[in-house]
């Protein structure tokens, strides 16, 4: 698939998931960079292709969806439990009503992880403390990194690269946490430089 470039984020077409959208999510799916984050997902989702996303923390699984958008990749999407208001039956997303951290494997060899949760930085914390421990080599985009003083005090925590993008992600803050500076995706991206220079 072709990657998107970041000035282009708020023209994308995103009309396929509307059978799947509900409820006042409907308004939030579709609004601009920098109001809502899931056009940036959409972005991410054409920077890989053949990859397995993992999406933590599925709720009515737009997360899910918007990382779905290249077809040549798949999302396994995990929540403690199933709250999606529409049914989402797509080839290329798995939804599973477990603890993620149960199935390691897959997180470590997911080139992309996405943690939009609880917000209350005790699973964030979980979560990043896993993946360092066990030298993970991707990305981590986190949701709502300035919601509340927990999260932004878990994100002024991480101690490796990150990468503020809350202005073309989520206004409540979204933050992209870089394991591996090496990491091919990434330096040949505009996502190092948030603006689309």
């Amino acid at each position: 698939m072709e990657r998107t470039d970041l000035a282009d984020m708020g023209s994308l077409d995103l009309e396929q998931f509307r059978p799947y959208v509900s409820g006042f999510y409907t308004e939030f799916f579709w609004s601009q960079p920098g109001v809502e984050h899931y056009r940036l997902l959409v972005h991410f989702s054409t920077y890989f292709d053949g990859a397995t996303f993992i999406d933590l923390g599925t709720s009515h699984g737009c997360s899910a969806l918007a990382l779905s958008y290249n077809l040549a990749n798949r999302v396994i999407s995990y929540d403690v439990e199933d709250l999606k208001e529409c049914p989402i039956e797509l080839p290329n997303i798995e939804f599973r009503v477990k603890n993620a951290l149960e199935d390691s494997a897959e997180l470590l060899a997911s080139p992309l992880i996405l943690l939009d949760t609880y917000h209350d930085g005790v699973f964030e914390q979980e979560v990043y403390d896993f993946l360092t421990q066990n030298c993970y080599k991707g990305l981590l985009l986190l949701d709502d990194i300035f919601v509340n003083t927990a999260m932004r005090e878990f994100w002024d925590g991480i101690s490796h690269t990150k990468i503020d993008l809350t202005m073309c992600g989520h206004w409540s803050g979204t933050g992209l946490v870089v394991f591996d500076m090496e990491n091919d995706t990434l330096r040949n991206s505009s996502i190092l430089t948030p603006g689309g220079a």
